[in-house]
């Protein structure tokens, strides 16, 4: 099920950056896909980005480094984002995974019917999206 987490109103002191992580960030729309990459860089994250789901996968099949899957949930083509969610996990098994979309009462009606991956509305602020993936990468870190 996806999980639509409160998130507390915090900002981060420069000393409490998020260490250097990868995120693999998946948006078709080009710019909000420009505007999250520079929201992840100015946060200290390294980014990679791919404009659709299937763009995406074959990075992971090529075997590209990443610590969390970032993506849209809604987005052309055969497979969406929660399909590209399910072939990480499948591929990569413990690899955080956030998804994104504008839709969120519709990701609520069905988030029965979805595996465990965390939710950020958009439009999202920074320090919301720095929030939920640094919960979500330590989390990953301790085994949770």
């Amino acid at each position: 099920m996806i999980r639509l987490t409160e998130m507390p109103e915090i900002t981060f002191p420069a000393d409490e950056l998020p260490d250097a992580a990868t995120i693999l960030m998946v948006e078709d729309n080009a710019e909000v896909r420009a505007m999250g990459e520079t929201l992840l860089v100015d946060a200290g994250f390294a980014v990679h980005t791919a404009g659709d789901a299937a763009e995406a996968l074959a990075m992971v099949e090529s075997g590209l480094p990443f610590d969390l899957l970032f993506s849209d949930i809604v987005m052309p083509g055969k497979l969406d984002g929660e399909g590209l969610s399910a072939e990480v996990t499948r591929l990569r098994p413990g690899t955080p995974v956030l998804l994104t979309t504008g839709w969120t009462d519709r990701a609520r009606e069905h988030a029965g019917h979805r595996p465990e991956w965390d939710l950020i509305a958009k439009p999202y602020r920074q320090t919301d999206l720095v929030w939920k993936i640094r919960m979500l990468l330590e989390r990953g870190a301790v085994g949770l």
